[in-house]
């Protein structure tokens, strides 16, 4: 009989976690999905009857608002999912992603023990020996983790954030069982495909394993601050490497008034209005300067510290954009600026991964419309954000796979428009875009830039010239000695081999069934053996048996959906 997880090796411990996921979205209006995708035999029966019945009644609700409570039910790794979600309109339609903007990371406080546990766990001595002074409240409190204020006992006031007890263990789990359902949406409901769920957990299951990693963070802190040493309007962090693990991460305490605290700002004599040009100012110095950009920009995590200075925290999502993608940036900038349609368009479509049937004609029309709608206004009123999302939208309905990291930025560039529009509704955000991305075209196509990248193309073509007739010469031998093969990878065929399996085993057991009657046909002309009410009993047990296994045989076939 089938079964849908024959070729996944799950624990009891995760087969309970799985029906307590489907139980959810059953409940919350997927019973005829999770029936689709054969995840519904993990419920009993009558358990099924009163979900379907619940599921029915959320009809009442749009698919997106019913996806985004049973996320919120299912706890933080499907938060943390959906807010994945929320940050790609390439990747799903835009009323999904408008939705699980509304997701929060909001959890209850783990209590101090805890803590305490997890602190001691990691390094190995009571935590009185490494905190002179350990505050029992949290300051904040996410699913991940929380942070406490601490005090070192050479008196230096600090940060630690801990990770919750055992959200590791239940993160990978939850991934893995995110793969299950994922393949199995994939391989019964076609409909699916097209937002290719296997890849969306792919890509969560990088960031998420990334952002539960607190060396990488302490990583992350360590590169941005030597990037901006020598900007004295920012403020990182000085990391204490001492106190800092995978699980703990342990920092200078900065002081300052959230950015977004119009009246304390106000109170205090800070202009808002410096801040905000402040704030652009140090985001487009990272991307266009360095490269490395904070990946995080809502209001919890910056800082003013006073007029012309401002302190970041929280650096477990960072974006990293290679030389290449800069310059295409900076040039996408200027185009903007300039209403250069055709230079914006080809500079987006380099960076992206464009197959090879598009539409070009088609693409250029519809985007060159997205722009002529956002340069016909004041570039005071225009949202860059909006452009850039407009472009997401657009690419991903060519089917235009985007890099992750310019998918980051065009979200952190959306959540900077929103802080600078709350401080300084007045200011033109693109301007300071605009000045580092001159500065940077200009240092790019200099001549010392120039005479540098020509040296360095010399220098590689010297080294191929070097070694190419050696390998030239290595791959005539091989040719020549019967040694030269070639393989090849087929894609897409795993579907194919498991359907041949599935056909071929069908096949067989019919051609048993088929046997069991032909032989049990055959005892009941004979009348030999035991009898019963007249009849070989060998004879009836065939029957019965040929009987079962083509009832089986039926349902399986009948829940495929393919006869």
């Amino acid at each position: 009989m089938f079964h849908p997880f024959r070729k996944v090796n799950l624990t009891y411990r995760n087969i309970q976690r799985l029906r307590v996921i489907v139980g959810v979205f059953m409940r919350h209006g997927f019973y005829s999905l999770m029936e689709m995708a054969n995840l519904h035999v993990l419920i009993p029966v009558h358990r099924r009857i009163k979900k379907k019945k619940l599921s029915e009644k959320k009809d009442v609700l749009s698919l997106p608002e019913r996806l985004r409570l049973a996320f919120e039910e299912l706890g933080p790794t499907f938060i943390k999912l959906g807010q994945l979600i929320s940050s790609r309109p390439d990747l799903v339609p835009a009323e999904y992603c408008d939705e699980f903007n509304k997701l929060l990371d909001e959890v209850p406080p783990f209590p101090y023990l805890d803590v305490k546990r997890v602190v001691e766990a990691e390094f190995g001595v009571p935590i009185e020996e490494m905190y002179k002074d350990f505050d029992e409240n949290p300051v904040a409190a996410a699913s991940i983790a929380q942070v406490h204020n601490a005090v070192l006992h050479d008196g230096t006031p600090v940060v630690v954030k801990v990770q919750r007890p055992h959200i590791e263990m239940r993160i990978h789990t939850d991934i893995e069982l995110m793969y299950v359902m994922a393949r199995l949406l994939m391989r019964y409901v076609p409909e699916t495909q097209i937002y290719n769920p296997v890849g969306i957990v792919d890509e969560f299951s990088r960031a998420i394993k990334k952002e539960i990693d607190f060396v990488l963070e302490a990583s992350n802190i360590v590169k941005i601050s030597r990037n901006l040493r020598d900007d004295r309007r920012v403020i990182i962090p000085q990391l204490h490497w001492d106190f800092t693990s995978s699980r703990v991460l342990t920092m200078e305490r900065l002081g300052g008034i959230r950015i977004d605290d119009r009246e304390s700002l106000e109170k205090n004599g800070i202009a808002t209005s410096d801040v905000a040009r402040l704030l652009t100012d140090i985001f487009f110095a990272q991307v266009f300067r360095h490269g490395l950009f904070h990946g995080d920009l809502h209001a919890g995590n910056i800082f003013v510290v006073d007029s012309c200075t401002l302190a970041f925290v929280d650096f477990g999502i960072v974006g990293r954009l290679n030389e290449e993608m800069i310059e295409r940036l900076a040039n996408i900038l200027m185009g903007i600026m300039g209403g250069e349609y055709k230079k914006v368009v080809e500079n987006y479509l380099e960076m992206g991964l464009v197959p090879e049937n598009i539409d070009m004609d088609a693409f250029r029309r519809d985007y060159q419309d997205a722009l002529e709608s956002y340069l016909s206004r004041p570039l005071k009123e225009a949202k860059l954000g909006e452009l850039l999302l407009d472009y997401t939208k657009i690419a991903a309905h060519y089917k235009i796979k985007l890099p992750t990291d310019l998918v980051l930025l065009d979200k952190c560039i959306i959540e900077l428009e929103g802080l600078v529009r709350q401080l300084d509704p007045k200011l033109d955000m693109l301007k300071a875009g605009k000045r580092y991305a001159g500065e940077l075209l200009k240092m790019w196509y200099s001549p010392n830039k120039v005479r540098k990248d020509l040296f360095e193309t010399a220098s590689e073509m010297e080294k191929t010239a070097k070694v190419l007739p050696g390998q030239i010469r290595q791959l005539m031998k091989k040719m020549l000695s019967d040694k030269f093969t070639i393989d090849f990878v087929h894609i897409g065929l795993d579907n194919l081999i498991d359907e041949i399996d599935r056909s071929s085993n069908r096949l067989a057991l019919g051609l048993i069934i088929s046997a069991i009657i032909i032989g049990s046909s055959l005892i009941m002309t004979t009348g030999k053996g035991p009898i019963f009410m007249g009849f070989p009993i060998l004879g009836l047990a065939g029957f019965v048996l040929a009987g079962f296994l083509g009832f089986l045989l039926a349902i399986v076939i009948i829940r495929s959906r393919k006869f």
